[in-house]
């Protein structure tokens, strides 16, 4: 028998909100309340208090990510296979499992989801990183919101569809993360990162340079720049994930003194479209 998972109600939701905050999945209580008030749908719960919150994976994409689930190991395909119902039922052709140590997975490869990318994690400390100055010409300075629009279209230069942030999740970000630019002369931007700490642990949430200005110490220096912020906010680890594929990127921090952890993490994927057409 398939586990009966529903709508939570507002007071459900409220005493969601702990599980919800150890994951930092929102920045307070109040955003995480709003953001079920507006889409009641989006928090899923039994009647035995296991739950699960969805959400867009990115706004130009038709993706429902599964952001949380709090259940039994043995009861993980059950929430897999009602996320994968509700984006049928709000018009997303998929739906994606939330990134999780590969070993952990399995509950979503039984609902008939499929590995999709596989994630390096990466570790290190603030004060061993190596120095570097950026190239001549290049200055790395904290961003600003007028730059928010120009770091999206850097933002779309960069990464694959799937990956990319657009504009208005961009404002989002910067309103929650550090965000750190490099500048060439003239003033394009050409490389960025976003960056927060909590409770001494520094989080490298993305780092990126563009096409044309890759291979010439831009992704280093703004590494640097944000380690050396992340210390001054009172961090002393550091962490970071990056494709398994993006052996320029691995290499890069592996020559900066971080170190990969063995364990490999990755997303798994459902497409629902079709199943919804037939």
């Amino acid at each position: 028998m398939s586990l009966a998972i529903r709508t939570a109600s507002p007071h459900e939701a409220e005493r969601l909100w702990p599980a919800v905050a150890a994951d930092r999945l929102f920045e307070n209580a109040e955003q995480f309340r709003a953001y079920a008030a507006a889409g009641p749908w989006r928090v899923r719960v039994t009647d035995e208090g296991e739950a699960s919150v969805l959400g867009p994976w990115r706004e130009h994409l038709g993706v429902l990510a599964i952001r949380g689930v709090w259940s039994q190991e043995r009861h993980v395909a059950d929430f897999a296979l009602d996320a994968m119902g509700e984006a049928r039922r709000h018009g997303f052709a998929s739906a994606l499992s939330p990134l999780l140590p590969e070993a952990l997975l399995g509950g979503y490869l039984k609902a008939g989801m499929r590995v999709l990318q596989r994630i390096v994690a990466i570790q290190g400390h603030p004060e061993l990183i190596m120095p570097a100055r950026p190239p001549v010409g290049v200055r790395i300075r904290p961003a600003t919101e007028a730059d928010v629009t120009a770091v999206a279209r850097l933002d779309s230069a960069c990464f694959e569809e799937f990956w990319r942030y657009g504009a208005s999740e961009f404002r989002d970000l910067s309103r929650v993360e550090r965000m750190t630019v490099a500048e060439a002369e003239g003033g394009a931007l050409i490389g960025y990162t976003l960056a927060t700490v909590s409770r001494g642990a520094a989080t490298l949430s993305r780092l990126a340079t563009a096409p044309h200005a890759r291979r010439c110490g831009i992704g280093r220096a703004l590494l640097v720049e944000s380690t050396s912020w992340a210390r001054q906010q009172g961090a002393v680890t550091l962490s970071l994930c990056t494709q398994e594929e993006n052996s320029g990127s691995r290499a890069m921090y592996a020559s900066a003194g971080l170190t990969e952890l063995p364990e490999r993490y990755a997303l798994a994927l459902a497409d629902v479209k079709a199943e919804a057409d037939t």
